[in-house]
């Protein structure tokens, strides 16, 4: 059996986008054949897992100072402990530069291709010391590191486009099981009295997502209800500034367990995205557009990325653009009847696409 070693940042088992995509990745190289292994970093080891769905996990510790980090971002993991695994294939994930092509070369001269897992083109704050080096690690990766590597998994079209035409390339957006019941698929779907709307994400103080815009929309609207999962009020407070006046439509219930967020979403109406095309967005793809559908929950949300690929308006969700606003959105979610709004949900449901068994002819175009 051929052996896979995925190294990066993600911390197993759920405690990160970056664990459910890997995971999503494992499960079907496992049911292509292969025995894949983790290396990520974790904060505690005494309580790290050894072992996820029978995918064994090692770790390196995260940096706590500056010469650590500079250590992570240079070798992440030596490479004598890469070779040890006897792998026939590397998986990197969103790695550093230096890290990567220490790693790349050799495996080369060991005869191990290395893939790299791609899933955004960070963006970067400030010139202090660490943002410097921050910025040309990412320039080295995006610019010159990905040319070289043996194939590239890109989780959105720009990023594919972008390296197509140097090495192998497939386009897979974030992947999750939907046999897993936690996305209660089963279930009879219905219609809130009042519109239930909900955000669920770290939101980054408008960094990543709007959720100030959507607030302020939503205030227009006294029978709409926004329920916000990963912030508090006070959260929301110091990052984005008082609440408006009198709104009394929104409730803010803080970080959750990841299966509570989940039900959360599928017991919304519509799960709100509401993002500035940067280059950031344009080069990621949301996980929690993948996870609102598999909820079976309609969305609506800007068109970054190549979301356009999948969200139709007035079919499985609402697109804001420059044409139709949030207002006008919102205007439209309060004319459907509950029988319609049912009907997109099931329209979510119907679409299969993001189940990570769909992807098995493009990631047999890199592993063999």
């Amino acid at each position: 059996m051929k052996k896979i070693l995925y190294i990066g940042g993600f911390e197993m088992p759920d405690k990160n986008a970056a664990a459910q995509r890997v995971m999503a990745n494992a499960l079907l190289l496992r049911e292509m054949g292969f025995d894949v292994s983790f290396i990520g970093p974790t904060k505690n080891r005494s309580n790290a897992v050894v072992e996820v769905d029978g995918f064994k996990c090692e770790y390196v510790d995260y940096p706590k100072s500056i010469g650590q980090w500079l250590n992570y971002i240079t070798e992440f993991v030596r490479v004598e402990e890469v070779i040890a695994h006897n792998p026939d294939y590397v998986v990197l994930y969103n790695f550093p530069a230096v890290a990567s092509l220490r790693i790349l070369k050799v495996c080369h001269k060991n005869g191990i291709k290395v893939i790299h897992d791609l899933t955004e083109w960070e963006s970067t704050r400030g010139w202090s010391p660490r943002e410097i080096i921050r910025k040309i690690d990412i320039s080295l990766r995006m610019k010159y590191c990905m040319k070289k590597m043996d194939g590239v998994i890109a989780i959105s079209r720009y990023l594919y486009n972008r390296y197509k035409d140097y090495t192998k390339c497939i386009l897979v957006p974030p992947t999750v099981d939907l046999t897993n019941p936690k996305w209660n698929r089963e279930r009879e779907l219905n219609a809130s009295k009042d519109v239930n709307l909900v955000y669920a994400g770290t939101a980054g103080f408008g960094n990543k997502d709007k959720l100030n815009v959507i607030i302020d929309a939503i205030n227009s609207f006294p029978s709409i209800r926004l329920t916000v999962i990963g912030m508090t009020e006070e959260q929301y407070i110091q990052g984005y500034g008082q609440m408006p006046l009198n709104c009394k439509n929104v409730e803010f219930r803080g970080r959750v367990p990841h299966a509570e967020a989940v039900k959360a979403v599928c017991d919304a109406d519509f799960q709100m995205l509401i993002r500035d095309n940067t280059l950031k967005n344009k080069a990621g793809f949301p996980t929690k557009f993948v996870e609102s559908m598999s909820c079976c929950t309609p969305l609506i949300a800007t068109l970054t990325s190549n979301i356009g690929d999948y969200l139709k308006d007035g079919v499985n969700g609402f697109v804001v653009d420059d044409e139709q606003t949030l207002f006008n959105v919102l205007s439209r979610i309060l004319a459907l009847s509950k029988s319609e709004i049912i009907a997109m949900k099931q329209h979510c449901k119907d679409f299969t696409g993001f189940d990570y068994r769909s992807y098995n002819s493009e990631f047999e175009k890199l592993f063999q």
